[in-house]
């Protein structure tokens, strides 16, 4: 049997209002009036003791000239459903933050992975060019080396031609002159 939002407020001196607004916030719709679960939900939340409700119906059981009136069972009005579960799950107090760290970390390597990549690349392209220009000096110096012994042997050709025509000068010069 409802009961109206009013007669509630009244019955657990509460502020309408305030019973009202959160009414609207649990979803429990008021213009019918209240369920008897709305009430248990209400009195939970606003911490009020759950009253006895008093039975609406009475069971009456006869036997004899006797009756035996069997009053409503009081069931709990909170539950636990740590008792339907199985296991323990593990969790993290806040995956979210995290989250947050991984991603800065990820970011942050991702990042000097890159700036290394492009000193790496200078440094391959330095490279490249000091090789290019060593290779095209010792190539010169390669060329060069040949014209120096190839000019070296005709001047030391005819270096050697021109002393000996000049010890043939002097040897006939010689034998034109007094003997000592």
């Amino acid at each position: 049997m409802n009961i109206s939002l009013t007669q509630f407020c009244r019955n657990h001196n509460l502020s309408k209002t305030s019973v009202y607004r959160r009414c609207q916030q649990l979803g429990i719709p008021t213009s019918d009036g209240l369920t008897p679960e709305s009430v248990c939900r209400l009195l939970d939340e606003f911490d009020r003791a759950v009253e006895p409700v008093s039975p609406t119906t009475t069971t009456v059981v006869e036997t004899g000239n006797h009756q035996i009136v069997v009053a409503n069972p009081v069931l709990p009005q909170s539950y636990s459903l740590e008792s339907l579960r199985s296991g323990e799950a593990i969790e993290l107090e806040d995956p979210l933050a995290i989250a947050q760290q991984f991603l800065a970390v990820a970011t942050s390597l991702t990042t000097a992975m890159q700036a290394d990549i492009e000193v790496r690349e200078q440094r391959l392209q330095q490279t490249q060019l000091a090789k290019a220009a060593i290779v095209a000096k010792a190539t010169e110096l390669h060329l060069e080396s040949r014209l120096y012994q190839v000019q070296a042997s005709a001047l030391d050709r005819n270096v050697s031609a021109e002393t000996l025509a000049l010890q043939e000068a002097m040897s006939e010069l010689k034998s034109l002159g007094k003997p000592c």
